[in-house]
């Protein structure tokens, strides 16, 4: 039950894969029928058949299971799931609590209880599993210790919803304070009254019918309707409790379905509007001009409805918006493509809502979305542009609550540009809007034109270079400041571009990633990084360094990749490490499962320009880290009293977690006393060695300031 285990290809390809028959009709009754959900599957995690109450409880239909597979089942924030599959392998069986994840994303405690069998000679698994949060939330309600007792109380008074809890004969037994003030009552007079006495206005409602569904079923129940009494719409969740009777929770969702219902009056009235004024040939150009999802203006409706805009005002100037949402590719990639289309239709309808009827408003593609613009002044452009920002701002309920900002290019046409030359200066401003940390407002200068120009010959170039094998590693050192001996080596990509000489890898390794060549030039790095450790095999613990990027971790199959590449090599994995950003950190948790599988086979991690990614205490522990190296900016601060006192409190917090501390940028004799004084173990720089090929590196010398 290895949560990182991927499903087969075969079965992801083939659509819809074939089930495996269970043997019998009796035991397919069994499997049908069973009041638990029922996988069947094979060691490796893949899923053959589902019974329907798996489906029910995983909220996900037993082709999505098959597909998945064990990997999108099992929480992969639970580190009991590694322990479960360890001990099914070694005695052929597991049962135990695990936490399992829905198709939405939510998680929830199982009581799970696997084994494995042979069918027809082939290796099978079945898991047998049970939903327990309804267990959980009864045994907090009804632990006898007085003080959990009045934390459950204190909760229950926190919350934003209103909660009633009745007895198995509707008594009420509790209804916090929330309750009592939508409603109207107080709780001396509620409680213990029966539940349909005390509220009559509730029999006949669809409350009732749900809340005597939720006892019938034993099974969580929700509606939302209007009660008239308290003249609420609200949403209702009634639970069953474990001795009997249901806990309902319930919140105001007036405001919420009055805008809803605002914006289906809106998309009524412009659709039975549009139905009576056009005509059959004016569907078609519409279907041509338009974007199907938002209805705004796409590529070719743009650039149509621009010529006709500047024509009937001659000497107009254009002024265009380039806006693209941030980390959209996150929404779809986690709540799936629906999701993101119905992120994307609201956001379009916001920002048709921020923009004057006579500007043209238009998704470009994607996530980008353009609002050209005739005659505006850069602070009316601007005005609009911190608006559609602080828009994006505001949370969106599409299933999930979520939160997607925008980051924003700007241009104004000059010498008579056209629409297409004004999209891709804007498009430039955009990329340093994005290059300033996101959610940002750019306007576009003949510098980011050049910028733009010189990353598309990069590109270019780039793809001809691995064609070429124009790219070489040299390999920096890291001095022990205790003993003056070589441990750590990093090795440092360069590029010999045949026109613009030896380029550094900030050159071009930004320009890989945004472009998906990352893969290929990071792939070749880890080679001949994992090929010259082999040859330094006899410098006694010497770790060789390889620079990882945000999008290799993002792939599955890392930790496998770095084996095959070892054991061909004959390398023993504690020889390499590898290193990745602070800022890799900030956001993605998601990445620290890879570390976690990297580091559970040998290879150590390191936290690269620590300092400068933000990434919180919470976040760092609970990532596997070796190695803290400290970036150069706090190196080079040192002779300042601010300086020192912050890089005493990364070495403290490194220390405190276990980690080993590299110093980057050493360039001079009275930074390496100081950092030996602050008790930092290694440091690297000019002052102790500059990057060379493998032969001219010094591994046997020692550094300047080093030793005793």
């Amino acid at each position: 039950m290895n949560p990182d285990a991927a499903p087969a290809d075969a079965y992801a390809m083939a659509g819809a894969p074939p089930r495996a028959p269970l043997p019998g009709s009796f035991y397919e009754a069994l499997f049908a029928h069973a009041l638990d959900g029922v996988l069947v599957g094979s060691p490796d995690g893949r899923v053959l058949r589902a019974n329907a109450r798996a489906c029910e409880l995983l909220g996900r239909s037993e082709d999505e299971l098959v597909r998945i597979g064990r990997n999108g089942i099992a929480d992969p924030s639970d580190p009991q799931w590694a322990a479960a599959v360890a001990t099914r392998a070694r005695t052929g069986a597991f049962r135990g609590l695990l936490r399992m994840q829905r198709g939405d994303g939510s998680t929830f405690p199982a009581e799970v209880t696997s084994a494995a069998y042979l069918e027809d000679g082939s290796p099978r698994a079945y898991v047998s599993f049970r939903d327990l949060s309804a267990e959980e939330a009864e045994a907090v309600r009804t632990v006898e210790n007085r003080r959990a007792a009045a934390e459950v109380v204190d909760s229950l008074e926190a919350i934003s919803d209103m909660y009633v809890g009745v007895d198995a004969d509707w008594t009420i037994t509790y209804i916090n304070g929330q309750a009592e003030r939508r409603l109207g009552v107080t709780r001396q007079q509620v409680l213990g009254g029966d539940l349909w006495q005390t509220f009559p206005a509730l029999i006949g409602s669809p409350f009732e019918e749900a809340h005597r569904r939720a006892v019938d079923t034993r099974c969580p129940a929700t509606v939302e309707a209007h009660y008239a009494p308290a003249d609420l719409w609200c949403e209702v969740r009634a639970y069953p409790l474990r001795r009997g009777g249901l806990g309902i929770y319930f919140r105001d969702v007036a405001r919420r379905r009055a805008g809803e219902q605002e914006r289906e009056r809106l998309f009524a009235a412009e659709r039975a509007a549009r139905a009576e004024a056009e005509q059959a040939q004016y569907d078609l150009v519409h279907q041509a001009t338009h974007d199907e999802l938002t209805g705004l203006l796409n590529r070719t409706g743009l650039l149509q409805q621009a010529d006709r805009l500047l024509a009937a005002r001659p000497g107009g100037r254009l002024t265009v918006m380039f806006i693209d949402l941030d980390r959209f590719k996150l929404v779809n990639d986690s709540f799936g493509h629906g999701t993101g289309d119905r992120l994307l239709a609201v956001f379009a309808h916001r920002l048709g809502d921020l923009a004057d009827p006579a500007h043209l408003v238009a998704r470009f593609g994607g996530d980008e979305f353009v609002v050209a613009m005739v005659d505006v002044s850069a602070a009316e452009a601007g005005a609009l542009a911190e608006q559609v920002i602080a828009a994006s701002r505001e949370a969106v309920e599409v299933g999930p609550q979520l939160l997607v900002t925008a980051s924003i290019g700007l241009a104004t046409a000059l010498d008579g540009e056209d629409l297409d030359s004004l999209l891709r200066d804007a498009d430039a401003a955009l990329y340093r809007a994005k290059d300033a940390g996101r959610e940002q407002i750019a306007w576009f200068d003949r510098d980011m034109h050049e910028q733009s120009v010189r990353r598309v010959e990069t590109e270019r170039d780039l793809r001809d270079a691995l064609l070429r094998h124009e790219l070489l590693v040299d390999y920096q050192p890291a001095y022990d400041l205790c003993s003056g001996r070589v441990t750590h080596v990093e090795a440092l990509v360069r590029w010999r571009h045949p026109v613009r000489g030896l380029l550094p890898p900030q050159d071009f390794i930004p320009v890989a990633e945004e472009c998906g060549l990352i893969h290929r030039v990071g792939e070749w790095v880890l080679a001949r990084a994992i090929e010259q450790a082999a040859c330094w095999a006899d410098v006694p613990g010497l770790r060789v360094w390889v620079n990882v990027s945000p999008q290799q971790l993002a792939v599955a199959g890392l930790a496998e990749l770095l084996a095959g590449r070892l054991a061909r090599a004959g390398l023993p994995a504690e020889r390499l490490g590898i290193e990745v950003t602070e800022s890799t950190l900030a956001d993605a948790t998601r990445l620290i499962q890879t570390l976690q599988e990297v580091r559970a086979m040998g290879v150590a991690v390191a936290i690269d320009d620590f300092g400068t990614g933000y990434s919180s205490l919470a976040r760092l522990t609970a990532c596997p880290v070796d190695v803290i190296k400290i970036d150069r900016s706090f190196v080079a601060d040192l002779g300042t009293p601010r300086g020192g006192a912050v890089l005493s409190g990364i070495v403290t917090l490194a220390h405190a977690i276990g980690a080993h501390v590299i110093a980057e940028g050493v360039e001079a004799p009275e930074q390496l006393s100081a950092l030996r004084a602050l008790g930092v173990d290694s440091a690297s720089g000019f002052l102790l060695a500059r990057p060379a090929p493998p032969a001219q590196v010094p591994l046997a010398l020692t550094p300047v300031g080093a030793g005793g």
